[in-house]
């Protein structure tokens, strides 16, 4: 089966969309599979969706059912005035209790990973695991001064005559080549959404004016939780050294790493298959 087929047959696979109130704004999430299946909970990174895991999710559902948020101020969530990892956290934990489970395995892409990494210090007990896509969840003190500030993050809103382009103009954060453009247009048609004067994409530009990045160091020296690791051999910002320094910190040991040849950042829209793979194999699905 071609790659393409394979993306086709798999978004056929509908999930079910809810929503429930976390901190008086609504939060949205989208389940597949089994409800009465062991839990796997995907969180996306900046700026991202629920529906960049629509082509992930359904490959697990033999074993899972799977959930994908919407944190606040992205995809059909609500937006709100402030943002924190503390209030990330609480949406998070907020859509386990509505779906009744008392734990899961989390699989977090970029900020996704230190927002789940700082949820395992205020909800130990939810975490069975933690698989970290391409993310930095510390950094090597010589690294801190010159690591961009999330005030370079801040966007407003560019608006578009038309959806279509819209859809043209969307692009990877950070910046990357993109070999399976159906990839990206999937995830560029559910990036948008129409106002009065045109389209604009659902994420706050405005997140990073108060959500901070926060030392994590301790937390993951002290984490009891399971954590993998699955990055890109080419990306460019989940760097050796940085490798290096996460597994030294967070103890973690060299089975529970896996590197995707061929892949950046947003590995999972670069190999899909070898991504899932690495997954399925770390959380011992494979087993």
């Amino acid at each position: 089966m071609s790659n393409i087929d394979w993306f086709n047959e798999s978004i056929l696979i509908k999930p079910i969309a809810k929503q429930i109130e976390v901190h008086k704004k609504s939060i949205n999430y989208l389940v597949w599979g089994d409800q009465g299946k062991p839990g796997l909970f995907f969180i996306h990174g900046y700026s991202s969706h629920a529906h960049w895991w629509d082509f992930v999710a359904p490959a697990f559902i033999d074993n899972y059912c799977v959930v994908a948020i919407d944190l606040s101020g992205c995809g059909d969530s609500d937006h709100r005035d402030e943002y924190s990892q503390e209030i990330f956290a609480d949406e998070i934990k907020s859509v386990c209790d509505d779906m009744g489970w008392a734990h899961a395995d989390f699989i977090a892409h970029s900020m996704g990973g230190s927002i789940s990494l700082q949820a395992t210090s205020i909800y130990p007990k939810l975490f069975k695991s933690l698989t970290l896509l391409d993310s930095i969840v510390v950094l090597p003190p010589e690294k801190v001064r010159g690591f961009s500030s999330g005030n370079s993050m801040i966007r407003a809103d560019f608006i578009y005559d038309d959806k279509d382009s819209a859809i043209e103009s969307f692009r990877l954060i950070p910046p990357q080549p993109c070999n399976n453009e159906y990839l990206l247009k999937h995830i560029a048609a559910n990036s948008f959404k129409q106002r009065d004067n045109g389209w604009v994409l659902k994420s706050d530009g405005k997140i990073m004016k108060t959500y901070r990045s926060k030392d994590l160091t301790d937390i993951l020296m002290s984490n009891q939780c399971p954590i993998n690791i699955v990055y890109g051999l080419m990306s460019q910002i989940f760097t050796q050294d940085i490798l290096d320094y996460t597994l030294y910190v967070g103890n973690i040991p060299g089975e529970r790493v896996i590197g995707i040849p061929g892949t950046m950042h947003h590995l999972f829209v670069d190999d899909p298959i070898s991504t899932i793979d690495a997954i399925k194999k770390l959380i011992g699905e494979n087993e």
